[in-house]
């Protein structure tokens, strides 16, 4: 495909992700990348792409030759959703007649149990953090941990999105475009109280200069959490989210009811955390006695 033609047909799918599908810009810049480096590889214009096109360049992804390293089913899974989302547009625009990745199959994925943190631990990494000198760092902490926030959700929270009486947080068009409502623990309301007193944000709820934060930030914040607390995991702000499930599941709070507070739009994609927090199978091994 031409330069010039290629510029403008991604610019095209890239405003249509922005002004239509409202994608979140981690989603925006993955497609964007995805769909660059298929174009780089099969050199043709859309209409002239066909299923065997697409074979030809999953083969060559399952391979490395694309990005010049081994991938995994993931990402390979991925890079087909970015070519199918990109295929339905031409469609929608009449660039194309029909979605050559139609009958391309997703590599079967295995689910991973996402890791989590046990309460005590959490609490060890959001007291980490002085409550007089790093107020605003115990404050990030503990709302990705008490509302179950991804990073994105946490940069993008206003001041308006966040109520104290009554107490909650407003997620304003989270991933896969929906907003929800998660209450705030009334354990957390006094620290957040006082982050707001100290810092009075004007327009993000965590911001820096008068901009949101960025996801390196917190990333940072919660590294230097985990390595003051001690704890050798792995552990980045997703582990929080994943520990915010993990809990309510262990309380027993219904799967229903924890897909809603995270957002998910699959009820499949809320179950794995069944699988790490059934306490009556971490009951049943502890009676075992030799």
């Amino acid at each position: 495909m031409r330069k010039i033609e290629a510029v403008v047909i991604l610019k095209t799918f890239e405003d249509y992700l922005v002004h239509v599908r409202r994608s979140s810009d981690n989603t925006i810049k993955a497609y964007m990348k995805d769909i660059s480096r298929f174009f780089e590889y099969i050199d043709k214009m859309p209409a002239e792409i066909s299923r065997g096109d697409v074979e030809s360049f999953v083969k060559a992804l399952s391979k490395g030759e694309i990005t010049g390293g081994k991938v995994t089913e993931a990402t390979i899974s991925r890079y087909i959703s970015s070519l199918k989302v990109f295929f339905d547009y031409m469609m929608l625009i009449g660039a194309v007649k029909e979605n050559p990745t139609d009958r391309i199959r997703h590599p079967r994925l295995r689910k991973k149990i996402p890791s989590f943190l046990t309460i005590e631990e959490v609490r060890k990494m959001i007291n980490t953090y002085n409550e007089e000198r790093e107020l605003k760092h115990k404050a990030i902490l503990a709302m990705l941990y008490f509302c179950g926030l991804r990073v994105s959700e946490l940069c993008n929270l206003t001041v308006e999105d966040v109520s104290l009486y009554p107490a909650y947080v407003k997620v304003m068009m989270g991933k896969g475009n929906k907003d929800r409502l998660v209450p705030l623990s009334e354990n957390v309301v006094p620290l957040i109280e006082k982050y707001v007193n100290k810092y009075a944000p004007r327009v993000y709820f965590f911001e820096h200069n008068g901009r949101p934060l960025v996801p390196s930030t917190v990333f940072r914040i919660v590294k230097r959490a985990a390595n003051r607390a001690g704890i050798m995991k792995d552990i980045h702000p997703h582990t929080l989210r994943h520990s915010f499930a993990t809990h309510l599941i262990m309380n027993n709070v219904n799967v229903k009811i924890v897909q809603e507070l995270l957002g998910h739009s699959n009820l499949s994609t809320t179950s794995i955390y069944l699988h790490v927090a059934d306490k009556e199978k971490f009951d049943a091994v502890k009676r075992l006695v030799i």
